[in-house]
């Protein structure tokens, strides 16, 4: 042992006489690369995992979700949870000549994502029937031909440039102002397959399904770490390794629309009574009562609820019979996969109320229809123009009162948000008095992701 001790020393106490500088260099180079690394390191690229997500739906290119839309870029302005406009890549905005003309003025030292300054010829926005004017390099001009009381919020819709691509020949590369740069589309034909945005502190990868039951399986194989927007998390409930929450949207709703130009739908007091017989109404914040989010600025909490009831459901049917002697309605509810069993426990109090009812399952909104159970978006201007007033062809209901279109076209035109705010709980009212639907609950959807 003692042997093996002297030899080595002496084989590198040889070596040191023989390389002295390579030695001393090497112990040099190693304190100097223990000093520095610390420093050095931050010159590295950063290693930054990717998020592979699962969305259902294949959007094309112009229908990118709003949560993906707000990540690559901004808008004139932002919209709080109350639904009021505030300033984004707008400093202020001001409204002249009597609502018809909105002025932005907009941040200066703005860059979009390639590096180019962000100017007042760069917003352009695809609205009708209304001139866009660039005034200076730092304001813009929005002149209508009727006053639009909700323009500032419809401004909040990102601004994006589209670019030629520096890697694929012949596609367009997205360029926009937010956090979340896009590093690559993939498509098939119009349609997004994949989309890749990072920033300096993520790296996401969105994959677009056209089914839950694909997301589900793409879950399960490993494709994807997480699914959004599930209507039930089903048997991945029991999957291992796996966290679900419960996402409750105050902008969205479900509600039964009723076609109120079917000739025994048509009376106010039959849909009445048909909504007081809905079951399993909410009796916590899911509960929706109106069509305005109870978040915003101009919902009315003291709309008629509609609690189940059945004796007053089987009261108003009552006087409907004794009115009309042939009353003697059959009903067919309509409704998507994922509100099946909420239309079945409808069919079932309507059977029980006396009228004969049947479930039809449809893949999309149908053009015809007696009653129809489906989720819809509440935008975030209480304005429902487009939804509810008599003319529009997305009134789905076909509902016509000439009270609730005069208030629909005054709360679109009228500035002051106290006289809105009036006007708009008038119309919650009204409509739900009416009932061209019924109200039931906000859309609860789940998020499913690997723990």
């Amino acid at each position: 042992m003692i042997k093996k001790i002297r030899f080595t020393y002496w084989l590198l106490a040889g070596f040191f006489k023989k390389h002295p500088k390579l030695l001393i260099s090497s112990v040099a180079l190693g304190v100097a690369g223990s000093l520095l690394t610390p420093g050095l390191i931050r010159f590295f690229p950063k290693l930054i995992p990717t998020e592979k997500i699962a969305i259902i739906g294949r959007p094309t290119l112009a229908e990118l979700p709003m949560e993906i839309q707000n990540q690559i870029s901004l808008g004139l302005t932002r919209i709080t949870p109350e639904g009021e406009a505030q300033p984004a890549l707008a400093t202020s905005f001001r409204i002249e000549e009597e609502g018809k003309r909105y002025i932005f003025t907009l941040k200066k030292d703005v860059r979009w994502q390639d590096g180019k300054p962000f100017v007042a010829e760069d917003v352009k926005y695809n609205f009708q029937n209304v001139t866009t004017t660039v005034l200076s390099k730092e304001t813009v001009a929005f002149d209508l031909k009727e006053p639009f009381a909700p323009l500032p919020t419809v401004v909040s819709q990102p601004l994006f440039r589209q670019t030629k691509s520096p890697l694929f020949m012949g596609r367009l590369s997205l360029i926009g102002l937010g956090p979340m740069r896009v590093r690559q589309i993939k498509r098939n034909g119009h349609e997004i397959t994949d989309l890749f945005i990072q920033s300096d502190e993520r790296n996401i990868h969105y994959r677009f399904y056209p089914t839950q039951e694909s997301a589900v399986v793409a879950f399960k194989l490993g494709e994807v770490d997480k699914v959004l927007e599930l209507s039930s998390p089903g048997e991945l409930a029991q999957w291992p390794n796996t966290k679900i929450e419960e996402v409750h949207h105050k902008d969205r709703y479900v509600a039964l629309f009723y076609n109120t130009n079917d000739q025994f739908l048509v009376s106010k007091g039959f849909r009445q009574a048909l909504t007081y017989a809905i079951p399993d109404k909410p009796s916590d914040d899911k509960r929706t009562i109106s069509p305005i989010s109870p978040t915003s600025w101009a919902f009315n909490p003291q709309v008629k609820p509609y609690e189940f009831n059945l004796e007053d459901a089987k009261r108003l049917l009552e006087v409907e019979k004794e009115g009309n002697p042939n009353f003697n309605p059959n009903l067919e509810l309509t409704t998507t996969l994922p509100y099946l069993t909420t239309a079945e426990h409808i069919k079932e109090q309507w059977l029980a109320l006396g009228i004969p009812t049947t479930v039809k399952v449809a893949t999309f909104i149908p053009d015809s229809f007696q009653t129809l159970l489906i989720g819809q978006e509440i935008p975030p201007d209480p304005d429902q123009y487009s939804l509810w007033h008599s003319t529009q062809r997305t009134n789905l209901t076909r509902y016509n009162s000439p009270k609730i279109d005069k208030l629909l076209e005054d709360g679109r035109q009228i500035e002051d948000q106290k006289e809105r705010t009036q006007i708009y709980q008038d119309f919650q009212r009204f409509l739900v008095e009416d009932s061209p639907a019924a109200f039931l609950f906000h859309l609860t959807t789940y998020t499913i992701e690997r723990s």
